[in-house]
Parts: structure tokens; sequence; C-alpha cells
């Protein structure tokens, strides 16, 4: 299982959803029509897989992962070559040093098995810590609101974390995967 930085990069469609993004890829107006489509499809999908999931956790996300699969090559078929190319850079600068936790990643950029062990406990410790605010705000402990600052704050650690345990030729390779920079926007989609 990796964070949501990498999550990213296995589904990078979930970007189509900002503006900035579609702007950034040139989407034409049929474009934009049907990857709304494939996404309200996507978002069903995943609603019913989260509702007949039940307390199989596993089951669960390995329907979520199909799901991700499926989409994403629907998604490649409405897409460019260049837009597909443009898409990963930028699902790289918003997975950050937290990319490292997918294995595609890991591989290319030349992750040691020690740096996977220390990323991956690193990893575990973020969902720890987010598993205990979403409980936190079930029990009333927390409000609902402070959940998603939080969960950012968290995967902000996670990186910086990552990105002390990185080679200098790691960054830079990982830099190089991430293309030209992304102006973001804060409104997103």
């Amino acid at each position: 299982m990796f964070g949501g930085g990498a999550m990213v990069l296995r589904n990078p469609g979930f970007l189509l959803m900002r503006d900035d993004v579609k702007t950034e890829l040139n989407l034409t107006d049929e474009q934009k029509t049907k990857l709304q489509a494939i996404q309200e499809e996507v978002q069903g999908k995943m609603r019913d897989a989260f509702q007949s999931g039940g307390s199989d956790r596993t089951a669960m996300q390995a329907a979520m992962q199909k799901i991700s699969e499926d989409s994403s090559k629907e998604i490649n078929a409405v897409l460019t070559a260049d837009q597909q190319k443009r898409l990963k850079q930028i699902a790289y600068q918003f997975a950050g040093n937290a990319a490292a936790l997918d294995p595609d990643t890991a591989k290319a950029i030349g992750i040691t098995d020690d740096q996977k062990a220390k990323i991956d406990d690193l990893n575990t410790k973020m969902q720890e810590a987010n598993t205990a605010l979403r409980e936190k705000a079930q029990s009333g402990e927390i409000d609902r609101s402070e959940i998603g600052p939080k969960m950012q704050s968290n995967q902000k650690a996670l990186n910086d974390a990552i990105g002390g345990i990185l080679t200098d030729d790691q960054k830079a390779k990982l830099k190089d995967l991430q293309g030209p920079e992304f102006k973001r926007t804060d409104e997103g989609g």
C-alpha cells in the first residue's frame, strides 16, 4: 500500500478534475466531455466498492486498484501521447518525494532495500496518524473540518522525511521525471 502522494501516480486521472491541469494539457471540449463521463463512472464504481467492501479493507483496496487501472486505460484512450506524458509529469510533481513509495518510481530512481524499508516505515506511521485523526473525528474529539489540513500536514512531513532519505542523485532523477514546473492554482477544480 502506498500513501496519497504516490496514489496519484497510479491514477493521475484524478488530477483531471482540476481546472489548472485541464488548462495545462490544452484539453479540447470533446476531451473534457469524455473525461467527465469517465470520472463520473469511476466515482460511482468507487462509491459502490467502498459501500460493498464492508470490513474487508484488503478486498476493498484491491477493487479500488482495479477501478483505477481500468479508468487509467480509458483516460489514456482520450488523451494524446503528449498529454499523457505531461499528466504523468504533473502527477510526479503532486506526489513529490512520496513518489518513492510507488514501486515503479522506486526502481527508476534506484531506491535501495534499506531506503525502501525506511520509507515504508515512514508511510506506515503517516497512515496510522491519519487513521487516528479519522477516529478522533468520529468520536468527536476533533472537528471533521480539522482532518484535511492535518492530513496535509502529515503528507508534507512524510515528503520532507523521504527527502532526507533520498540521495542527491535520486532527487535529480525524480526531478527529471517531474518535467517542467507546473503552475498550480489554489482552487484546482
